[in-house]
């Protein structure tokens, strides 16, 4: 068996989930965990699955597909993402107030494969970065110590919730930042 990660957009209405998983079931695909996002265009759901080995990662977005879900986004995944999310998260948090963590640290390992930098000045609106302060490839989130960090991952879109899990960790920093400085 092989893990994978699968991300798909679902409509949000009674029955459509049921209908993914039971495309997935169809083909002996075992889902061992999964996060719901709740966006505007539906529920982007966030699956860690178990596949027999020879299923490829055209037979899951195929698999996804027929099972209604849109956008599909699969990637291979190792046993680290067997982690409770909430336990990740929070560990991720206490790296960065012991400091065996820095901040960007933190937030690639929060968000995954994606690529941070740091401008100085103050945050501002970006033509890349909607008011929200994300889009579906970056975000920006200000640094505690000043400047901006940009965050850009070409795949899978952002959530509204991984922008939020991220502002937290930015707060976590603020917070060990005014201790330090005490």
């Amino acid at each position: 068996m092989t893990l994978w990660r699968i991300r798909a957009t679902v409509d949000d209405r009674p029955g459509f989930l049921s209908v993914l998983t039971a495309s997935l079931a169809l083909r002996k695909v075992n889902i061992l965990s999964v996060q719901v996002h709740t966006t505007e265009t539906g529920a982007v759901d966030d699956f860690l699955v178990e596949a027999p080995e020879h299923l490829t990662r055209a037979d899951l977005v195929d698999a996804v597909q027929r099972g209604r879900g849109r956008d599909p986004w699969v990637s291979p995944a190792d046993v680290r993402g067997l982690v409770d999310e909430p336990t990740r998260v929070l560990a991720l948090a206490a790296k960065v107030l012991d400091g065996t963590a820095t901040l960007e640290e933190a937030i690639a390992a929060l968000l995954g494969d994606c690529d941070i930098s740091w401008r100085a000045g103050a945050t501002t609106k970006s033509s890349a970065v909607a008011a929200a302060g994300f889009t579906a490839t970056g975000m920006q989130l200000p640094d505690p110590a000043g400047g901006t960090l940009y965050v850009r991952r070409p795949a899978p879109a952002f959530t509204p919730a991984e922008y939020a899990r991220a502002q937290a960790l930015v707060e976590v920093a603020k917070v060990g930042a005014r201790h330090t400085a005490s």
